[in-house]
């Protein structure tokens, strides 16, 4: 719950056309950039269809010639055949990928994927655009392909730093009504989380693994360092996506946004009160503000999840706003985040 002190504002529905013009509006489109210029030979492979297609072990062992550095995060990270007993040589992971692949369960999840993402043109003419972006911004980054798999509910984006390529889970973007997700443990698998489940978050998952990757996570010792590293991390997400809603870059469902913006006076009105922003107890910090789950915990069950990530997101917002001098990399690389925080006079 929010302080007794801080008057809390229910949010009011809006209507079709309202929600319509928060989602043009709020679109960081001042962003934008010519990029007919970036030149990129991004490639799209399609590892479920190669492996599924196989005939026998050997013809699965052919494929890690052809995904030199995803089959090993295959078969040893997602699929974990080394740690499941005694496979040790090639030839066993291929056995028992062959198992799996002939599996009546696998294969109707795989029959089901290409169904809904036999033709992936859409989503690889937003990694191209993307990554058209991260060329822009990190000239030494730019992507060599885009690999789909079939997971077993797993993984939804993994960022190959080998490679430098983006690895889809396509069976973790069936949408929120397959069937199947039903029928998963709702321990790890809880609504809120399944809700997300959506192709549309593909690209933005993607980005975010690989920002994850770009920028590093050190020790932060306060809530306010952490906001302001998590800022930054969704403020390079405005950059490399600034035609995405903002609700798809940080995860949010519908209606989540809007109630951050409606609550913002409120949220950081607790913050302070309740002497949250320079809190050293990391632990109860991270559980209550950054962590996921269905809402943020202080501020009751109506409430939006990661407050703590937003509130980062508006300040170095801001910071950047009053600073048009300093570029991306000079933000990433400013390990000093109280002073961002203190120079981005941000203030609701």
């Amino acid at each position: 719950m929010f302080a007794a002190n801080v008057k809390i504002k229910k949010l009011i529905l809006l209507n079709i056309v309202l929600t319509i013009t928060m989602l043009v509006g709020c679109n960081g489109n001042e962003h934008v950039i010519d990029t007919s210029n970036i030149k990129i030979d991004l490639k799209l492979k399609r590892f479920e269809q190669d492996l599924f297609k196989c005939k026998n072990p050997n013809e699965i062992s052919g494929l890690k010639s052809q995904y030199p550095s995803f089959y090993p995060i295959f078969t040893n990270d997602i699929m974990m055949i080394h740690g499941q007993g005694p496979v040790s040589s090639e030839q066993e992971v291929a056995v028992e990928l062959y198992r799996y692949i002939t599996h009546r369960d696998p294969d109707s999840l795989n029959k089901m994927a290409q169904a809904k993402f036999g033709d992936f043109s859409i989503y690889f003419k937003e990694f191209e655009q993307a990554n058209k972006y991260i060329v822009h911004y990190f000239p030494n980054e730019k992507l060599n392909e885009v690999i789909t798999f079939i997971s077993a509910f797993e993984f939804a984006s993994i960022y190959d730093e080998e490679a430098k390529s983006f690895c889809v889970g396509l069976d973790m973007y069936m949408g929120r009504d397959f069937e199947i997700y039903k029928l998963l443990n709702p321990q790890s698998f809880p609504k809120y989380r399944v809700d997300r489940f959506e192709p549309y978050h593909i690209v933005p998952n993607c980005v975010q693994s690989f920002l994850n990757y770009k920028i590093p996570e050190s020790s932060h010792s306060t809530f306010i360092e952490q906001a302001v590293y998590e800022g930054k991390k969704m403020y390079a997400m405005d950059l490399i996506l600034p035609k995405t809603h903002d609700s798809l870059k940080i995860g949010y469902l519908q209606g989540q946004l809007e109630w951050n913006i409606a609550q913002e006076k409120n949220i950081w009105a607790y913050l302070i009160e309740n002497e949250v922003l320079f809190s050293s107890d990391k632990n109860d910090f991270q559980q209550h503000f950054f962590n996921d789950g269905p809402f943020t915990t202080p501020f009751g069950n109506e409430s939006s999840p990661r407050a703590g990530v937003w509130v980062g997101w508006q300040i170095v917002r801001s910071y950047m706003k009053k600073h048009p001098e300093i570029t991306l990399n000079d933000l990433l690389a400013n390990k000093d985040h109280n002073m961002i925080f203190q120079e981005s006079g941000y203030k609701p």
